[in-house]
């Protein structure tokens, strides 16, 4: 088996299912398999009778005692069932399933997995999962449970990974016996098996270990060929040096302690001889656009041509709103260049940038297409974007002798963390917000008293504000003690019937996105019901209010990047953290969230947290390490693992690798959007 063939090849996987694996960017069997459990249903032990909550997912067993099979009417059957275990008699009803009348043997011990509810006066547990107690189908075991798009189950999706899984074998490996030996790692093939089905929570971690190891080997290699790209391709990309007093002298503000060193370290990497390669790494409102703005300044003063990438239309054109009236002050003409332009003023920017009449120019990844040609592209800024592609900087450097790169991002990473993890880039840190901004004002809600969070809502909006509220996942599924965006937008309306309301989500299409977004950015939405996708990518001042549900769902480091989508202008703001969960972790985060403000120190506290600590808490409630940023707890491999990529880089790719396995690793290492299924 090669693991980089197409899944259309797999047993259960027909033309409509291939459709809908490649919406959720499943294309390869590699694919398939890194598409890890989200969560795990632990079906360890089996709930006394007496002890079974209502309405909540439990693993209950017994002997079959009594079966009654009868018609109820439309050719419809219900099969009821009568078991006892230890602690006394329960009751199970199948609908619509009239064999399991002959397979259901009475005397015989029977394990279930289901919803118990009253039904006539009983506890009943419904349609459950059965199976005969320590059959090979038996229902108990660590079951995975996957993030899935309409059209597939997650059943379905476990099933298609297990027939892949039970056809690995040590051929699949790619790490030489040397690597497997000296960091102690256990076999992909079994790797993968636990990961996803788990035999116990000791082979679960040896697996995650593995595959954790193997991320980051190739994400270093990724980060020193950066580098080393950089350094090798890219000739003189001096800019000589310019006196910035008249754009400081005319912001309407005094810049933060942090901007100014970080504009210095730019003003540094411009007039140096070595290709600026830096990210900013800035807290949510801290103020990194003016940071950008001083950069662009100096370039196009010494006489360049600067891009700016935003990753969306809508955020593009926010920039460049900005940018257009600011840099104007200086006669720097600004223009935009997104998808869906008419042929004519396409090629009139096109001509424009080319002989350079224009100096800036914003827009998406549009902007670097081969037939967009620069007179003097000197600097490149991305915004809200983690890293550079390898391919995307030989189009950049295709662009020019060569460019400078700087890169926003305003999610903090940990100290402890940074110079490894982007060890291919200098990087300057904005933590200071300017000090108009005031602290937005975090409370911790449950399910109860959830109402007090939008009777705030429409406190808000009465003044004239704007709202985001926040589901973890588009539509109901599997997982129903999961908030639904889908419902969420239902509810919202009938509460708020006199406001508008919106909703999006990763499976609209990307000018459906773009449309909701804008309608909320000019006002014609006061309400936005949303999935992530507004992590990134929308910047709207007049929102003053966040209801996340199912808060406990989030990271620490996304509930803060969520939270930081309001409080972006000097009006009070509010973050409404709605957690479902009584589990002592979720109470803790919750706390976490409202006493803390500074980003880079929930990121620490987040990997704290959420590291290679408790295990089996993670399987039974968290992420199973689909993140970049799962990778964080296992900093005690990273430098074996970047001496390893150093290695590699250095001419041992065939010694201690398969090296086009490492290159099917590499590709779109950073790369992690789960949106178009969440």
């Amino acid at each position: 088996m090669n693991l980089s063939d197409s899944v259309n090849g797999i047993k259960g996987v027909g033309a409509k299912k291939e459709q809908i694996l490649e919406t959720m960017g499943i294309n390869t069997i590699y694919d398939l398999l890194e598409h890890k459990p989200f969560r795990y249903q632990n079906r360890l032990n089996r709930t006394p009778f007496m002890d079974v909550p209502e309405d909540k997912d439990v693993l209950i067993g017994g002997v079959l005692i009594n079966k009654r099979l009868r018609s109820i009417g439309r050719g419809r059957t219900m099969l009821e069932c009568a078991l006892r275990d230890e602690s006394g008699i329960f009751h199970a009803m199948f609908f619509n399933m009239p064999f399991l009348e002959k397979n259901l043997r009475l005397g015989a011990d029977y394990t279930l997995f289901g919803k118990m509810k009253w039904r006539n006066g009983a506890k009943t547990i419904v349609n459950p999962e059965m199976s005969l107690t320590g059959s090979t189908r038996d229902v108990r075991g660590i079951i995975p449970v996957y993030r899935r798009s309409a059209g597939i189950t997650s059943s379905e999706l476990s099933k298609i990974i297990r027939s892949i899984s039970e056809q690995l074998d040590e051929s699949c490996e790619w790490l030489s016996d040397d690597l497997l030996e000296k960091n102690k790692l256990a076999p992909e093939d079994y790797a993968y098996k636990n990961i996803h089905f788990p035999e116990d929570v000791a082979a679960y971690n040896r697996a995650k270990f593995r595959l954790i190891y193997d991320k980051l080997l190739a994400f270093q290699y990724s980060v020193l060929h950066n580098r080393r790209f950089l350094d090798e391709e890219c000739g003189n990309s001096r800019i000589e040096p310019v006196d910035l007093a008249a754009f400081t002298d005319s912001l309407p503000f005094i810049l933060t302690d942090d901007q100014q060193h970080a504009i210095n370290d730019i003003e540094q990497d411009l007039i140096s001889d070595r290709a600026m390669n830096r990210l900013i790494q800035g807290d949510v409102g801290c103020g990194k656009t003016i940071v950008a703005e001083a950069a662009i300044y100096h370039a196009v003063s010494a006489g360049w041509q600067a891009a700016f990438m935003a990753p969306t239309e809508i955020l593009a054109r926010q920039h460049y709103a900005k940018l257009s009236k600011e840099l104007g002050k200086f006669g720097m003409k600004t223009t935009l260049m997104v998808s869906g332009l008419k042929a004519s003023e396409r090629r009139e920017l096109i001509e424009g940038i080319s002989n350079g009449d224009i100096d800036v120019v914003v827009g998406t990844h549009a902007l670097i297409q081969s037939d967009v040609e620069f007179a003097r592209l000197g600097l490149v800024i991305t915004d809200e974007q983690h890293r550079f592609g390898v391919n995307q900087r030989k189009v950049l450097a295709g662009k020019a002798e060569a460019v400078n790169v700087l890169v926003m991002s305003a999610t903090p990473i940990p100290r402890t963390l940074s110079a490894t993890v982007f060890g291919d880039m200098d990087f300057s840190v904005i933590k200071n917000k300017p000090s108009n901004r005031k602290e937005i004002i975090t409370r911790y809600v449950t399910e109860k008293s959830r109402e007090r969070a939008y009777a705030d809502v429409y406190n808000e909006i009465k003044r004239g504000n704007r709202a985001y509220i926040v589901a973890p996942s588009i539509e109901d599924n599997e997982d129903s003690e999961l908030t639904s965006a889908e419902a969420l937008y239902d509810e919202i309306k009938v509460k708020f019937k006199s406001f508008k309301v919106g909703l999006i989500h990763g499976r609209l299409d990307k000018v459906e996105k773009e449309r909701i977004m804008n309608d909320f950015a000019i006002g014609a939405l006061d309400i936005l019901v949303s999935t992530v996708v507004i992590e990134v990518g929308i910047d709207v001042p007049e929102a003053t209010v966040i209801v996340i549900e199912n808060a406990e769902r989030f990271g620490l480091a996304q509930l803060h990047q969520l939270r930081g989508r309001v409080g972006r202008n000097d009006l009070q703001s509010y973050c409404y953290l709605v957690c479902y969960s009584e589990s002592e972790n979720a109470i803790n985060r919750m706390n976490a969230m409202v006493t803390m403000s500074d980003g880079f120190e929930i990121s620490e506290e987040d990997y704290r947290l959420r590291g290679a600590g408790d295990l089996m808490g993670t399987m039974q409630h968290g992420n199973a390490g689909n993140s970049f940023y799962d990778l964080f707890g296992y900093d005690k491999i990273l430098k074996p693992a970047t001496a390893d990529a150093e290695r590699i880089l250095s001419g041992g790719q065939n010694e201690i690798v398969d090296y086009d396995q490492l290159q099917l690793r590499t590709k779109n290492i950073m790369v992690h959007d789960n949106s178009n299924i969440i």
